[in-house]
């Protein structure tokens, strides 16, 4: 199939009735998404929407989300999936770098939207998501519409472009990644293939549609099986848990903090989570006794999941076989992967560097800066690989450095110092004194309103940890910035030692 729309169609035709998403008490069968999704391309394009164009979506997890994402497709235009959570000027201007001539938005986005319009220099259509409607939008309600036609653009090529995904940007500023057809596809079914095969599920997570890995594991994956999508009408805790008992949620996606912390509750109830079969952390691992906690209290597994924004997903692990380790899995079947050193040579089995990845899985181009001409992307990640194939993620590049000659792994840091009675959270920042050696400053944040003594704390460091990875200077702050998946943001801690 050439277009993710098709894939819908297809299950229109054998499962009519079957669920493709359910919100709150209402549901969407394949048959009337089919309807809905034709029903919206066809005014799209009534509206002047036209195969190459570029339509921004700006919608936080809903129904309209989907529906209007694929209708997009169905109307040969690129998705540009703008990422909310940034600041609002941020936004307005990945709108305009990605050259957007429509923009699909909800009420609550509406300065958004004028900031775009201001900042955009050619006119844009726009469409609302809300029951109030702005003088120049049409209001999404107005294109859904029950439809027995189910109109698919003919002769499309699984080369064109499909749609607009945005790195983070926690350091520089966000990236603009131009996915094709034949990439989002190939990575959704990929992943499929790691499922038994015709396996149902029902699928959730509480992250932003718009992030690479919910878009590749959430709603791409739930497309090409022709599963559900289950979306709570809010954030709550309650109506997630009502959510998950009620619709049979067996997938459950995530970040490892928000998972922790779930199964973590003092008196949750295990029935409450009894139809969750797998627990898919994001960006992230599992330590082995929460992986334990998780199998033995909840009978669920962990899958680890791993990809970059140039390859959503490349790596994943089902720990069936290895309930004790913390591989992310071996790569899919659509990619290939490589280790190098500092000069480009080709490691052996279990030597950490310099992780490489080629395959179909990948971005095509960006949209804003120079593109790789080599067929081998830089993940900017460090990793070994043991003799199976199995792919063990270490850290990011950027915070793989030299001590006194040793190379230092700031896990490890991070890991002994958590253990520390009071410490709840920790990160590792380095500055360069010269080539083969880094100063290191600990950044801790602590439990409720516990005081440290950095004396005494450093002393545990000493203890624990090798001589050449004690950090010189420990800094405590309140807390940290996180991004929409749970990442710390670096660039926003700010003191005078750094």
């Amino acid at each position: 199939m050439n277009n993710l729309t098709e894939f819908i169609y297809h299950s229109a035709e054998n499962t009519p009735d079957k669920p493709f998403i359910i919100h709150g008490d209402y549901k969407i069968s394949f048959q009337k998404a089919a309807s809905q999704i034709s029903s919206i391309s066809r005014e799209l394009q009534n509206a002047g929407v036209k195969s190459g164009q570029t339509v921004g979506i700006l919608l936080q997890n809903c129904p309209e989300f989907v529906l209007t994402y694929l209708a997009v497709l169905n109307t040969g235009a690129l998705a540009s999936l703008l990422p909310w959570t940034m600041p609002e000027d941020e936004v307005a201007t990945l709108a305009t770098t990605t050259r957007v001539d429509s923009l699909i938005y909800s009420v609550e986005f509406q300065s958004y939207a004028d900031h775009i319009r201001n900042l955009s220099a050619h006119p844009i259509r726009f469409f609302i998501h809300g029951r109030e409607t702005g003088n120049d939008a049409v209001n999404i309600y107005d294109l859904i519409r029950d439809s027995d036609s189910k109109e698919l653009l003919k002769n499309y090529n699984t080369r064109n472009n499909a749609v607009v995904l945005f790195s983070a940007g926690d350091f520089t500023h966000p990236k603009s990644l131009v996915f094709t057809h034949e990439s989002i596809i190939t990575t959704a079914l990929s992943v499929s293939e790691r499922f038994h095969k015709n396996y149902q599920f029902r699928i959730y997570t509480s992250l932003p549609y718009f992030h690479y890995f919910p878009f590749s594991l959430v709603i791409n994956l739930a497309i090409v099986t022709g599963n559900t999508i289950v979306i709570p009408f809010d954030s709550s805790r309650s109506e997630l848990y009502k959510s998950i008992q009620k619709h049979g949620v067996n997938i459950f996606v995530s970040n490892s903090g928000f998972i922790k912390e779930l199964i973590s509750e003092k008196y949750l109830e295990p029935k409450k989570l009894k139809s969750i079969e797998f627990y898919i952390p994001v960006c992230g691992s599992f330590s082995i006794d929460v992986k334990n906690i998780i199998f033995r209290r909840y009978n669920a597994q962990v899958i680890e999941a791993y990809g970059v924004a140039e390859a959503p997903v490349i790596a994943m692990n089902f720990n069936d076989r290895f309930i004790n380790t913390a591989s992310v899995g071996k790569p899919l079947s659509c990619c290939k992967v490589k280790i190098l050193d500092d000069r480009g040579n080709p490691l052996g089995t279990n030597e950490p560097g310099y992780l490489y990845v080629k395959g179909k899985n990948t971005f095509d181009h960006y949209i804003d800066r120079y593109s790789p001409t080599d067929e081998w992307i830089d993940t900017g990640d460090v990793a070994r690989q043991d003799d199976e194939g199995y792919l063990y993620w270490i850290c990011k590049k950027s915070d793989w450095f030299y001590r006194y000659g040793f190379r230092v792994d700031p896990n490890q840091i991070i890991s002994v110092a958590k253990k520390y009675n009071g410490i709840s959270e920790a990160t590792v920042f380095s500055s360069k004194q010269n080539h083969w050696h880094d100063l290191l400053t600990l950044i801790v944040t602590l439990d409720n309103e516990n005081e440290l003594d950095v004396n005494k704390f450093m002393s545990y460091l000493k203890e624990y940890l090798p001589k050449y990875t004690v950090p010189e200077k420990i800094k405590v702050i309140d807390h940290f910035d996180r991004n929409c998946v749970g990442i710390i943001k670096k660039s926003h801690i700010t003191f005078d030692e750094h």
